[in-house]
């Protein structure tokens, strides 16, 4: 069988098993090998349903000795059978990650002549990837029965281990399957959760003990092909969480395949909005501090699937409400529908710099038709607190001096322009100049930026690396790393007026001991805030969305266009990860890029011509491997859970034109 049919049956075959996460491992690449694992996670792509295709997942094999009704490789199925071998599966895991399509490896089978014979294959197959040199994520899925000696060493090669629990109860599970029980799931876990246990302990009093999963443990369960309600199913949720310390229990809405089985519910759709109330109920309890009460209770077993479970708790509760967002707590302020964590984080951080208003809180992307009705704030309507008695000195009252942020009017005739080359040391200089020289400027521009006004005084302020490297190791000082960087990444966004709105952001959190007299502007932190937030998660997605094509001569080249300058945050990301390459990562909309030869990286700026050349050396391998990409792309989607609005905002079109899994 062609190595293109085998990847079109094995993935297809793999499509239903959603524990498809790569995060929550720190796979470094120190020397020079292949791949590294981030732990914040990377999406290399979306399907049309817009899910997350981050790892190659596929089973070595769909054959399977045991006949679960749910489960579409079941043996009494009739569909193409076919297995892989190590090495196909090994060729095909590393010729997808050097072309940056993949983030690792999600393994998983069918269950050959037993268990143990099973998991003994997959142990084999991620030991070899791992001594051909790859460095990247895998995730493991383990086999009911398996052996504890067998799940010990799949955890020392994987990021990642994974028993599926598939369904609530163990009635449901004797039910639908009669070779598996709640003790061969469990027992398991119990192995994973104490193994990973023991070695963080080891690893707390020895250096050299080598990692068992990182990245933790997780399972799957179905959402609709059994009778329980979702309190039972986020019950036992919250029990795998607490017992087993699981980082993940992903659902997985029950949708008929193949032939029609006894005791399985007759449906025409899978239950997406149950599955999705599902998800944010468990995100309430994991990350929001809910408890399990505040979600759902025994006496309203299901979810309302027409709001999300954090409007139901605000409805349920309106004595908790309207909260002050200027005085509340992050728990209760994380309570509010509309505000997610993020916003709740950039409303505790900001608000000592002055008090947030509700334009405020459209800056930090608050939902604020959710959530105006759940709380206080000024600049909300009056009409809201009918009946109620505000003083002068309050927030919201008309005469509180906290409606009104007036900028003191300059006493200057003519407005002083500091103007730059342009540069981002250019605007350090500038910034130096005002301070030392007590020059304090109207604006900060870039010397092609506009046409000089009537009124303008322009200073030109030339480039001085010493100066700049003072300031930059001085914003460090009192900014710190992360807030150095956010001036960095709002600076990359290149968006007009820019540099004023960082030096006025330094300005206020770095007022000088002589000057004159500065207005607070809390709208400048948060558009640097907004700017680097942005600038950040187009960097990220230029870390999955970038391609490469191999060249010949062991050169690989990527062409991108991305929306902002974020070469230089992805730098260090694809250094460390294809450390064994060469590679050239080139933006076309700015005409320079990244070239580097295994670990020395250099800016490189080439001709049209040039380009075609790079561009046009395309040989018979890279067109075989685009073709598998493609089919995999094609068979890891499912029809049924299509949903292009979704697609579209995962994956803009902006990106299609570098994708190979978009190209007819």
């Amino acid at each position: 069988m062609r190595i293109e049919d085998k990847l079109a049956i094995l993935a297809s075959a793999a499509k239903y098993d959603v524990s498809c996460a790569s995060s929550g491992s720190r796979r470094t690449n120190a020397g020079r090998r292949l791949g590294n694992a981030a732990p914040s996670g990377i999406c290399h792509t979306y399907t049309e349903d817009g899910r997350c295709v981050s790892l190659l997942k596929i089973l070595y094999t769909n054959a399977c000795i045991y006949d679960c009704a749910y489960c579409v490789n079941r043996s009494g199925n009739d569909i193409p059978r076919s297995a892989f071998t190590t090495h196909e599966i090994v060729s095909l895991t590393i010729d997808f990650y050097r072309r940056n399509y993949i983030e690792g490896l999600f393994l998983s089978s069918g269950i050959l002549r037993s268990p143990d014979d099973t998991m003994e294959r997959l142990v084999r197959t991620v030991k070899d990837l791992r001594e051909q040199g790859f460095n990247g994520y895998i995730h493991v899925k383990c086999v009911p029965y398996a052996s504890r000696r067998l799940i010990g060493q799949a955890g020392r090669y994987a990021d990642r281990l994974s028993v599926n629990i598939e369904l609530p109860s163990e009635e449901s599970l004797k039910r639908l399957t009669r070779d598996k029980t709640y003790d061969s799931i469990l027992a398991p876990m119990g192995v994973i959760r104490d193994t990973i246990d023991e070695t963080r302990e080891d690893r707390k009093r020895m250096r050299q003990v080598q990692p068992f999963a990182p990245a933790g443990q997780s399972t799957q369960l179905i959402v609709g092909a059994s009778p329980e309600s979702d309190f039972q199913i986020l019950e036992l949720a919250n029990t795998l969480y607490r017992q087993q310390s699981l980082k993940r229990v992903y659902y997985s809405a029950y949708m008929p395949v193949g032939n029609a089985a006894t005791g399985l519910p007759n449906i025409k759709a899978p239950p997406l909005r149950r599955e999705n109330r599902l998800y944010q109920a468990d995100w309430l309890m994991r990350l929001y501090g809910f408890s399990m009460d505040e979600v759902i209770s025994s006496d309203t077993p299901y979810l309302d699937l027409k709001i999300d479970p954090k409007l139901a708790f605000a409805r349920r509760n309106p004595a908790l409400f309207p909260i002050d967002i200027n005085a509340a707590d992050r728990e209760m302020i994380l309570k509010v529908p509309g505000i997610g964590l993020q916003s709740a984080n950039r409303i505790v951080s900001l608000r000592c710099k002055g008090r947030i208003r509700i334009e405020h809180l459209k800056q930090m992307g608050v939902v604020v038709t959710r959530a105006q009705p759940f709380i206080r704030c000024d600049g909300l309507p009056i009409s809201r607190w009918k009946g109620v008695f505000l003083p002068a000195d309050h927030p919201a009252s008309p005469k509180s001096k906290y409606l009104h942020h007036t900028t003191a009017a300059p006493t200057r005739d003519t407005h002083r322009i500091f103007v730059t080359d342009g540069t981002f040391e250019g605007l350090l200089t500038a910034l130096f100049e005002s301070y030392a020289c007590k020059r304090f400027p109207d604006a900060i521009e870039a010397a092609d930026s506009d046409q000089p006004g009537l009124f303008e005084n322009r200073i030109e302020i030339t480039t001085d690396i010493g100066k700049s490297d003072r300031v930059w190791k001085g914003l460090k000082l009192h900014l710190g790393f992360k807030g150095r960087r956010k001036i960095y990444e709002a600076y990359l966004s290149g968006r007009p007026g820019v540099e004023t709105t960082i030096y006025r952001f330094v300005r206020d959190t770095i007022p000088p001991r002589i000057g004159n007299r500065f207005q607070s502007h809390l709208s400048d932190h948060i558009r640097i805030q907004k700017l680097a937030r942005k600038v950040r998660r187009e960097a990220h997605r230029m870390k999955g969305f970038i391609r490469f094509q191999h060249t010949g001569e062991d050169r690989y080249l990527a062409m991108v266009a991305p929306r902002y300058d974020v070469l230089p945050l992805v730098r260090r990301h694809f250094e460390s990860r294809f450390a064994d390459q060469r590679w050239i990562i080139y933006d076309s909309l700015r005409n320079y890029g990244l070239c580097c030869d295994r670990g020395k990286t250099r800016e490189l700026r080439l001709d049209v011509t040039e380009l075609k050349v790079y561009g046009n050396a395309e040989n018979a391998e890279d067109r075989l491997c685009q073709s598998l990409w493609q089919h995999y792309y094609a068979a890891v989607n499912i029809t049924r859970r299509n949903n292009p609005r979704l697609h579209l905002r995962q994956l803009p079109r902006r990106y299609w034109q570098y994708l190979p899994e978009k190209q007819s």
